[in-house]
């Protein structure tokens, strides 16, 4: 099978790409803007190049023929959405009318999107259903919404993801967040403590057990295995969308505690003013993914704090 991950050096798309290549021939599409070098699988056809150069695009498409396209390619940080809304209404949906116009022209039926729980705002009820209402509240839930619908109406064959709390690296440790400023919990956590920083949390005065938001979080692998069962899943199925999480919620004050007893370091942290329009729960039903993709998490937050550790230590993240 010939499959074309977008995005494929970044955080998410080296660890996808590590699963499938094993038996695939998979061509990894990056611009390295957020993507590094050393996180492109060796195993890959590598393209440095945009989701935006339409001609970079079909060449691509015409050289390998695709199978199947799993998009990951994105701008995703919320702050900077809000300072920069065009480029990521650029990037995030132009970039896809690209991809679907190309699958369009060369044949490829099927495709994985990763969306976000952005697209929810701020939910009415918890937990989340994929049916509840969508009202982004930043310019990177409305692109990734805006994309979807691109994708609703392409007449393909779809899974579209929508992601809670990423985190964790891959179990070989070869793959993992590498940005310099994370702005991913258990990440930015880790990154402060082993450069012998506090971690900050923002607001502690919530209506939760300890006054700190609850956010749901799935292991990076957990999200690379919904992505293999995807493919299954649209040999015999043509659309799915489902969120991607837990069912399980994290205090921020949790995640810090356990993270400072794998540092092995004791607990610390400072308090901040609350952000604004930060809920204090924020949780998935992935019921759907668990029915119909026969998917559930396999790793739990100790696991996810545990790997991202251990890729930072080994590959000297401080």
């Amino acid at each position: 099978m010939a499959i074309l991950i977008t995005g494929g050096a970044g955080y998410i798309g080296s660890v996808v790409a590590e699963s499938l290549t094993k038996n695939n021939t998979v061509v990894i599409l990056d611009d390295l803007s957020t993507g590094k070098k050393q996180l492109v699988n060796s195993n890959a056809i590598f393209v440095n190049g945009s989701i935006l150069n339409k001609k970079l695009l079909n060449n691509i498409f015409s050289k390998y023929q695709f199978d199947i396209v799993i998009h990951l390619a994105a701008k995703t940080v919320v702050p900077e959405s809000v300072l920069k809304p065009k480029l990521y209404m650029h990037v995030n949906v132009d970039g896809t009318k690209n991809i679907l116009s190309c699958m369009h022209k060369y044949g490829c039926e099927k495709i994985i999107f990763s969306s976000s729980a952005a697209v929810y705002g701020e939910p009415k009820s918890i937990p989340i259903k994929e049916s509840a209402p969508k009202k982004p509240c930043n310019p990177y839930g409305t692109s990734k919404l805006q994309a979807e619908h691109l994708i609703l109406n392409s007449h393909l064959k779809y899974c579209i993801l929508r992601f809670f709390n990423v985190a964790g690296a891959s179990h070989s440790l070869k793959y993992g967040m590498t940005k310099d400023k994370p702005t991913l919990l258990v990440a930015a956590v880790n990154k402060m403590l082993i450069s012998g920083k506090r971690p900050i949390i923002f607001g502690n005065q919530y209506k939760t057990k300890d006054g700190t938001c609850i956010r749901d979080y799935i292991h990076v692998e957990d999200l690379s295995t919904a992505c293999q069962l995807c493919i299954k899943y649209l040999k015999k199925h043509s659309t799915g969308i489902f969120n991607l999480g837990s069912n399980k919620g994290h205090s921020v004050l949790e995640v810090i505690k356990l993270a400072c007893n794998i540092n092995k370091v004791p607990l610390q942290y400072d308090i901040k003013p609350n952000r604004l329009g930060d809920p204090s729960v924020l949780l998935a039903s992935s019921q759907l993914a668990k029915f119909q993709l026969k998917w559930k998490p396999k790793f739990g937050l100790k696991d996810m704090v545990w790997t991202d550790y251990k890729f930072r230590v080994k590959n000297h993240l401080k």
